[in-house]
């Protein structure tokens, strides 16, 4: 009987051992084939090294020295590792880890982004669709934006493709624990966001229903909501209901923090005039705050 058991017990020691050898050179031969795919699109796409470790349960995948460049749309990320991380029995979840330091590459040009914790979870189905993501850092600083305990959730709705509901939050570093900013959201793509979707063109908004948004620092508060419609090239129409207590405060705080510019802040307060709930309009490529033009609004378009 022992021995049928010992038997027993090293057969099916020896099918787990090969199983997760099988399964973690096809996760390192996925990796390798996505960044050759990149590279043949013009791509600048290397690492230094990538290593797959986590016998007997886990499937954990670490690339060094990470370079991705898209020299076509001047988009691209660099930094000393990136991990994925992953159980051997649930094929459908990911865990993604970032450095505390890295460079993201905008069209705009390169801007550094540093964090503690940076992480997030993927849900996603057999067809690689994206069903469920989370992402939360200690701090995250990049510029003149400090925050701390920030936490990003996107959920998939079932049923109506493209549909997403997104929640935030958020606290500014190093100040009172109810300073930071809040948001609740469904936002509808124009498809559904996919583990491919970094490799190609992003999906993008086509409608944001604004359910909460807030800003809060020093005692002052802004609060928004509204609906949204965006167009192909990124163009809002619509309106936000702002309703904000100590505006004067708020524009102020936004001035010396860099958040805005010292030439708007002078149009936000005039703009104000003492009220206290404002709407913000986006029609025609332009923005205006109550009865005040702001000038050209920002593309809601992902690069």
């Amino acid at each position: 009987m022992a021995r049928w058991i010992f038997a027993v017990t090293l057969a099916l020691g020896l099918a787990w051992s090969g199983l997760w050898l099988t399964s973690s050179r096809a996760l390192k031969a996925d990796i390798a084939d996505w960044f050759e795919a990149r590279r043949a699109e013009g791509w600048q796409a290397e690492y230094s090294s990538l290593n797959v470790r986590g016998f007997p349960s886990r499937l954990d995948a670490t690339l060094n020295d990470v370079v991705l460049m898209d020299t076509a749309g001047g988009i691209g990320w660099q930094g000393d590792f990136f991990q994925v991380l992953g159980l051997t029995y649930r094929p459908g979840h990911r865990i993604l880890v970032w450095p505390d330091s890295q460079t993201v590459t905008l069209p705009s040009g390169p801007v550094t982004v540093q964090s503690t914790g940076l992480r997030a979870s993927l849900i996603h189905d057999a067809e690689g669709v994206i069903l469920r993501a989370n992402l939360e850092a200690d701090t995250f600083r990049q510029g003149n934006i400090s925050l701390a305990d920030l936490r990003v959730g996107l959920l998939d709705v079932a049923g109506t493709p493209g549909l997403y509901r997104l929640g935030m939050s958020a606290g500014f570093a190093g100040t009172p624990a109810d300073n930071g900013l809040a948001l609740r959201a469904e936002i509808t793509f124009d498809r559904d966001w996919q583990l491919d979707s970094l490799a190609g063109a992003l999906p993008q908004p086509a409608r944001i229903d604004l359910r909460q948004g807030s800003y809060t620092t020093g005692g002052a508060q802004l609060d928004a909501t509204g609906l949204l419609e965006i167009d192909a090239q990124g163009r809002a129409k619509g309106e936000l209901a702002l309703t904000a207590t100590q505006w004067p405060a708020l524009v102020d705080s936004a001035r010396r923090s860099g958040l805005i510019p010292a030439t708007l802040a002078d149009t936000l307060e005039h703009a104000s005039e003492g009220r206290r709930d404002l709407p913000l309009v986006f029609d025609a490529g332009q923005v205006t705050l109550g009865d005040t033009p702001l000038g050209k609004a920002p593309r809601l378009h992902l690069p």
